[in-house]
C-alpha cells in the first residue's frame, strides 16, 4: 500500500460529513529502535514442608549426603538428592567443608517460607520509540511494506534520547506487558541479563491540521502507522508547540 493512498483515505474518513476540513497535511518518518532483551524469570511459590525440614537440619547440624537425611526423615534418598540439588541450582544450599550449609538467600527464603525458583532465561523483542520515551506496540515488519516512504523525519526528532532506555526501564515494561502471563504463572522477573539495539527503521506518520467546522478551532492529527492508528502522543505535542504558530499560518483558513 501507498502512503499517498493511504493519506487520502484518512481525509476522506476526517472531511465526513463536513464536520471537519483538512487545511494542511504532511508525511514524515519517526525512528523506532528494536532491541532484543534476555531476562531472568522467578516463580514464586510457598516453601513446602519437606524442603522447610531440610533447609533447617542443614542450619542445625552437618550433614554430607543425602543418605545421612534419609535415615533421620525416612524419606528415599534419591528425592532427597534430588531436591538437595535443586536448592543448590537455586542457591539456596552450598557446599562448605564438604558439608550442605545455608546460604544468605537460604536463610532469607527459610525465613519467609517462600522458594523463588530460578526459571530458563527468556528473550522478548522491545520496539522504542525516543520521540514517545516509550516501549511501543505493534508490527514493524507490516510498517517495512510502504513502498513510497518519505526522507523527512518528525522536526522534533532527538537521537541523544535514546540513551534513556536502561535496564529498569525495560524491566517495568516488560513486566507491566506480560502482567498478566507473570501473575497467572506467579513469576516475576528477577533480572535484565542482555539488551541489544539489533535494528532502527523508520515509522513513516501522516500529519493533518484540521478545522472543526462548528467553533472553526485547528488542531493535529497524526496517524502512526506502527499502530495503524492515531497516535495523541504526537498530537498533544504539535499541539503544544505549534498553536500559536497556526493563526497567522493559516489565517485565510480559519475565516
Amino acid at each position: 500500500m501507498e502512503l499517498q493512498h493511504l493519506q487520502q483515505q484518512l481525509i476522506n474518513q476526517l472531511e465526513k460529513d463536513n464536520q471537519e476540513t483538512v487545511i494542511h497535511t504532511d508525511i514524515w518518518c519517526i525512528p523506532m529502535y528494536t532491541y532484543e532483551v534476555a531476562y531472568q524469570p522467578v516463580r514464586k511459590k510457598t516453601m513446602d514442608i519437606l524442603m522447610k525440614i531440610l533447609l533447617f537440619s542443614c542450619q542445625k547440624a552437618s550433614f554430607e549426603n543425602a543418605e545421612q537425611l534419609s535415615e533421620i526423615l525416612l524419606v528415599e534418598p534419591l528425592f532427597i538428592e534430588d531436591l538437595l540439588r535443586k536448592m543448590q541450582k537455586n542457591g539456596l544450599l552450598e557446599r562448605q567443608d564438604n558439608v550442605y550449609r545455608l546460604t544468605k538467600k537460604g536463610k532469607r527464603q527459610y525465613g519467609r517460607g517462600i522458594f523463588e525458583e530460578t526459571l530458563e532465561p527468556a528473550v522478548i523483542e522491545l520496539l522504542y520509540s525516543p520521540v514517545h520515551h516509550q516501549i511501543l506496540q505493534g508490527d514493524i515488519d507490516e510498517v517495512l511494506d510502504f513502498d513510497d516512504f518519505p526522507d523527512q523525519l518528525y522536526r522534533y526528532t532527538k537521537e541523544e534520547e535514546v540513551k534513556l532506555i536502561n535496564e529498569d526501564f525495560v524491566m517495568k515494561e516488560i513486566q507491566a506487558l506480560k502482567r498478566d502471563e507473570l501473575e497467572e504463572t506467579r513469576q516475576e522477573i528477577k533480572s535484565i541479563l542482555s539488551m541489544e539495539n539489533t535494528q532502527i527503521n523508520d515509522v513513516p506518520c501522516i500529519e493533518f491540521i484540521v478545522k472543526n467546522a462548528e467553533n472553526k478551532e485547528l488542531f493535529p492529527r497524526v496517524w502512526n502507522t506502527l499502530f495503524n492508528n492515531w497516535d495523541s502522543c504526537l498530537e498533544k505535542e504539535i499541539m503544544e508547540k505549534e498553536k500559536m504558530e497556526w493563526t497567522a499560518k493559516f489565517q485565510s483558513e480559519i475565516k
